[in-house]
Order: C-alpha cells, then sequence, then structure tokens
C-alpha cells in the first residue's frame, strides 16, 4: 500500500531517499509499505529518536498502534513549545 508520510521540523531529517518522483515537498514523500503496517511501525522503521513526538493520519490525532490504509497521510512532529 502507498501513503503520504510528511515528517516536520528536526524529524524531516528521517525521511527516507525519494526516487520516481515521490517526493512532495522538503518534508513529505509517498513511501509504500506492507498492508498492515501500523504508525508505530513506520516509526521505528525511519528510526526515530524515542522521544515526544505528536502524530497525526490524516490530520487527526492517532496513536502509534493505529493501522495505516491505502492513501493515507501520517504526519510526526516533535514536540513544540512557544509563547
Amino acid at each position: 500500500m502507498r501513503i503520504q508520510l510528511a515528517l516536520f521540523a528536526s524529524l524531516s531529517q528521517y525521511l527516507p531517499e525519494a526516487d520516481n518522483g515521490n517526493r512532495l515537498s522538503a518534508h513529505a514523500q509517498l513511501i509504500d509499505l506492507p498492508d498492515g503496517s501500523t504508525v508505530g511501525q513506520v516509526i521505528a522503521a525511519l528510526g526515530l529518536p524515542d522521544e515526544p513526538r505528536i502524530v497525526f493520519v490524516n490530520n487527526r490525532h492517532a496513536p502509534e498502534s493505529h493501522v495505516l490504509q491505502e492513501g493515507e497521510r501520517l504526519a510526526v512532529f516533535p514536540p513544540v513549545a512557544g509563547g
């Protein structure tokens, strides 16, 4: 299955190398995954640091146990602070 993966801020360095025009922007690209892949499995496969993060699937907060479906958009953000 194919999903859209977006990694923001310091996490964008973990995007896999894109080929065949799969890069959508500086922080997003299309990736192929085995059916039944979870958010947590994608995060582990990318080697993201084991630190707090904010995860959205299709613009809604999602747990790492969420099973991804064809065409979904997975976005991962590091924690943000400001004021």
